[in-house]
């Protein structure tokens, strides 16, 4: 008798309504399915995919990082044996991935199965071998099954991509395809229900919206409460996760951490730059890291909104919110950490006003990424635009620094300007000059109209509105009650 894995159902399980319609549709089918799953550490794949299936017969075989091949092969049948209840099969010394799918095969002829490999790219060793061996087995084995599904997750991106969704092996097999992306702002709310929506931004950018974040940052009575706790005492959790999160997500590559550290201690730097300071080429070698970074939505790379996706006037930024928080208030202090410095009174560990600071090129960063929301809100969704930061050679000569926030342009003869400000309070007077200053640097080509947005968590004063200089004000519970 084969003893299937049982899965609770998750009362915290919240959002993933897109991926939750897709995987029960799938299931209701009725026709053999392979669904392959990848996103960042700690996204919540495996949550999503067994509490989609939680009703099925689940074969779940877990790779561990670091094991050699033959040691992946044990400790596979060692899962099997103890869910066939036969500890025969530990003894089985199989030497291939394909006498290992022929022994599951024998179980999983009939009924409801679904065969889970988690952390593929560990179980495969960053290989494509284990990848040829299933296409064998799910053409003459386990496609024989109009019930089965095949679930193929991990949590390094690029492998995922190169060897499994581009794969010749699967092509045309009955593939679907979940790119597992962060919890939005919505259901970040759902999620720390309890809390403000200031504290609800801010846990979001902190962390992102990463369910295993999240719920270290709702354990005290406020989320800094709960974020210094957890970073700045001795053995705490985010002062552990940085090393892990490459561990799972990257091959072992020391170029990859020493590109994320050098963006580290700068805003953004350009290809260029990344090459000097690496003292690498700026070749295939460097384009290749940065893709796989840019896969594993580590880093991101943006240019100005006016030119196309081929400018060489592209500039790389840490797009990873953890890692942002890390670098800047856990990294400098680790030692500190580690030896329980501020594991009386772990506040004492960031300055308030350091971190005010970082939250609002935080929230920067937020409105550029989602700046379909903000169309939303201003009610030009349905408008063709482009939309980005905005710098030029030009604007890099006069001012080094400069950079407007977020600009669309409007098919309809229109700029929407956006200045963007996460504060303590409304934004006063001085908001109004800052405006202008970037303003008048912003060449206004084809002399559109100019659409002045302000966006700022807690709004404007009276001094900002009885100026009544921009057209639209959006704050925090606007950007909420819209997603």
């Amino acid at each position: 008798m084969v003893q299937a894995l049982f899965i609770h159902e998750m009362e915290r399980f919240v959002g993933r309504t897109r991926e939750l319609k897709k995987l029960h549709d799938i299931d209701e089918e009725s026709e053999p399915s392979i669904v392959i799953v990848y996103g960042r550490r700690r996204v919540g794949k495996t949550e999503l995919l067994e509490q989609a299936f939680r009703d099925r017969n689940i074969l779940k075989f877990e790779g561990i990082e670091g094991l050699s091949e033959a040691e992946q092969f044990a400790n596979a049948m060692r899962q099997l044996a103890n869910y066939v209840q036969d500890d025969l099969l530990n003894k089985v010394n199989i030497k291939s991935w394909s006498e290992f799918f022929d022994i599951v095969a024998k179980y999983t002829k009939e009924g409801r199965w679904t065969i889970y490999l988690e952390e593929l790219q560990w179980l495969a060793n960053y290989e494509d071998k284990l990848i040829s061996e299933l296409k064998y087995a799910w053409d003459n084995l386990f496609r024989r099954n109009s019930e089965i599904i095949l679930v193929l997750c991990g949590s390094a991106p690029s492998f995922m991509l190169d060897k499994v969704v581009h794969s010749k092996a699967l092509y045309n097999r009955s593939q679907h395809e979940i790119h597992l992306q962060e919890l939005n702002i919505l259901d970040t709310k759902s999620f720390l229900k309890k809390r403000s929506d200031r504290e609800i931004f801010n846990a979001y950018l902190t962390v992102g919206g990463v369910p295993e974040y999240l719920k270290w940052l709702d354990k005290e009575s406020s989320v800094f409460l709960s974020l210094c706790h957890n970073a700045f005492t001795s053995g705490s959790f985010f002062s552990r996760e940085y090393e892990k999160i490459f561990t799972s997500s990257l091959a072992n590559n020391k170029h990859y951490q020493e590109i994320i550290e050098t963006l580290s201690k700068h805003k953004f730097l350009s290809r260029e730059e990344l090459a000097t300071k690496l003292k690498i080429s700026s070749g295939g070698t460097l384009s290749t890291l940065l893709t796989d970074l840019d896969k594993c939505g580590f880093i991101s790379k943006y240019h100005p909104y006016n030119l196309n996706d081929g400018t060489n006037i592209i500039r790389y930024a840490i797009a990873d919110n953890y890692l942002h928080f890390y670098f800047n208030f856990i990294k400098p202090i680790l030692t500190n950490i580690a030896n329980g410095d501020y594991d009386d009174a772990p506040q004492s560990a960031i300055k308030m006003d350091s971190y005010a600071k970082w939250l609002g090129f935080a929230f920067e960063r937020w409105c550029r990424r989602y700046n379909r929301l903000i169309a939303k809100i201003l009610g030009f969704s349905g408008i063709q635009y482009r939309s980005g930061a905005f710098f030029s050679r030009t604007t890099n000569k006069k001012d080094p620094g400069y950079q407007i926030d977020l600009v669309f342009d409007r098919a309809d003869n229109v700029y929407t300007i956006c200045e963007i400000k996460y504060l303590q309070s409304p934004a006063g007077i001085k908001v109004i000059s800052d405006m202008e200053k970037k303003l008048s640097l912003f060449p206004n080509k084809g002399n559109k109209t100019l659409h002045k947005v302000l966006i700022c968590n807690e709004g404007a004063d009276s001094s900002v509105l009885e100026r009544a200089y921009f057209d639209q004000i959006i704050t925090c519970k606007d950007l909420i009650e819209a997603s």
